[in-house]
């Protein structure tokens, strides 16, 4: 009996012993992670490529075939996945064309496959063209002849997963009228049929043209289905005024300077509307000084903006030409202006947070520190004795420049890549001279430079970013928001250097 009670009594303390371990094992794993790095967050490991393959097709065509690893024909939509990917790869979802005449409208979703990554953009082959395009969903297409074409969806992620959809599209085939006439018979909603989804209308914005206090705003407004029409456009100028009309472009004057976020909508005659946003600069008019008024008929002269138009060409392209060579043959000067910018760039990233920033970009980590190293300079140093901001954009740089145009001449054009490195200590002097003019930087991701002076005219409307940041961080998280590129931004007014990646600020360098 005395060994009987004691075997009893002692139960509940092993399962007590053993609850406690349950408890305190996963505390003890979390530990682990948390001490592998020092900062409690378990880096990117790099894993075999992620081949996934999808069985439940619902929601999709009937005719739609998921590829697994092994394409089966016919192929429809094929993933591929990133090497060392850990998300799940994009969703790709599209109807049935709708044809009308030569016209291809095309509804669907593109959609990230967590909430850790984004959709970067959304690449439109339509089969009878070399040139890709770049929109998202509806959009329609005009052939410019009858007949069947290939067209080719890609959506790809921020961490580099892709999704492509193929179908064939046929236009222009003759519509045959039936001989019997046919009464058609009325679904309600909730019927057998179902309600009718109609899309909301597809807003997209140009840069806006600015000619001192005149601002134009134009795009293109397309109704989100063939029975619907946009009946009006409504512009908030961000200066307590506001204008409707019937279609862009629209034209407005503002009465003092300042910087604008200006918000757009298209409505739509069933009530449903689609609104974007874009940030624009008003600089101050500079009053030109009083003069003699000029007397009797004018002569046969050139005018005076022309030649001095000429002489500043002129005058870029030597300078352009003066600083690569002397970067070249005298490094000493900029490896000491180098160190003259060590106490700025003591937070800069360390080589493993390179890597993690560009972690599914083709930007090499070496070409990323390089453009630090000089933004750190242009902030530290600044240009005869004034602080100076500039941006920068790396890699992607065929979606870039898509994205973008030539805002003044490009110093880099012409020279050969191996004089573009930005590696190499005199292009960085040349481009510490350059970053004075408006515009950024172009960089392609193994290093060359490829364009200064440049404009990004990316919609801006789904960048949210703290206060007080003016239209330069606005357009580079913008441009880094639907391409694969890394941006670095010099602040003028604090020296600071924020680097954006997918439309967000990752990294912060203060003086």
């Amino acid at each position: 009996m005395h060994r009987a009670r004691d075997t009893t009594s002692g139960i509940p303390l092993i399962i007590a012993v053993v609850c406690l371990f349950l408890l305190v094992t996963p505390g003890l794993v979390s530990a682990a992670a948390m001490g592998a790095n020092g900062t409690g967050i378990i880096p990117d490991l790099p894993v075999p490529p992620i081949f996934l393959s999808l069985d439940n097709t619902s929601g999709i065509e009937p005719n739609v075939t998921i590829v697994p690893t092994t394409p089966v024909p016919p192929v429809f939509m094929v993933l591929e996945n990133a090497t060392g990917a850990v998300n799940p790869p994009p969703l790709l979802i599209f109807d049935t064309p709708v044809i009308e005449d030569l016209t291809c409208t095309i509804y669907g979703i593109a959609e990230p496959g967590s909430g850790n990554v984004t959709i970067t953009s959304i690449f439109w082959d339509w089969g009878d063209s070399p040139t890709l395009e770049y929109h998202g969903f509806p959009i329609s297409h005009t052939y410019s002849s009858p007949g069947t074409y290939p067209l080719t969806i890609t959506a790809r992620q921020s961490d580099g997963q892709t999704v492509r959809g193929v179908t064939d599209v046929t236009v222009g085939e003759p519509v045959i009228i039936p001989t019997t006439t046919v009464t058609p018979t009325p679904t309600q909603p909730g019927g057998p049929g179902g309600p009718v989804v109609i899309p909301p209308p597809v807003l997209t914005l140009l840069e806006p043209a600015v000619d001192r206090m005149n601002v134009t705003l134009n795009g293109n407004l397309i109704a989100g289905s063939p029975g619907v029409t946009i009946e009006s456009v409504q512009v908030d100028w961000d200066d307590g005024t506001s204008t409707t009309a019937a279609d862009l472009p629209v034209t407005h004057q503002y009465s003092a300077a300042g910087i604008f976020t200006v918000a757009v909508t298209g409505n739509q005659s069933d009530g449903q509307s689609a609104t974007r946003k874009i940030a624009l600069e008003i600089k101050a008019e500079i009053p030109a000084p009083p003069g003699p008024t000029p007397s009797g008929p004018p002569g046969n002269d050139p005018p005076l903006f022309l030649i001095i138009a000429v002489m500043g060409i002129i005058g870029m392209v030597i300078v352009s030409a003066v600083l690569v060579t002397r970067g070249r043959k005298d490094p000493v000067n900029a490896q000491a202006a180098r160190a003259r910018a060590g106490p700025l760039l003591a937070n800069r990233p360390s080589p493993e947070q390179l890597v993690m920033i560009c972690a599914g970009t083709e930007v090499e980590p070496g070409v990323l520190d390089a453009v630090i190293q000089v933004a750190g300079e242009i902030a530290w140093e600044g240009r005869e004795g004034k602080a100076i901001g500039t941006s920068f954009v790396v890699g992607d740089i065929a979606n870039v420049l898509h994205y973008s145009k030539q805002f003044v001449l490009n110093p880099f054009q012409g020279h050969h890549e191996t004089e573009r490195q930005i590696t190499d200590a005199g292009i960085q002097g040349t481009i510490k001279e350059f970053a004075q003019l408006d515009g950024a930087f172009l960089i392609t991701g193994s290093g060359v430079v490829e364009a200064a002076g440049r404009c990004i005219t990316v919609d801006m409307s789904q960048v949210n970013l703290p206060g007080g940041m003016g239209s330069r961080h606005l357009s580079v998280a913008g441009i880094t928001k639907v391409t694969a590129s890394i941006g670095v931004v010099v602040s003028q007014s604090g020296g600071l250097i924020s680097i954006f990646r997918g439309g967000k600020i990752v990294y912060v360098i203060r003086s």
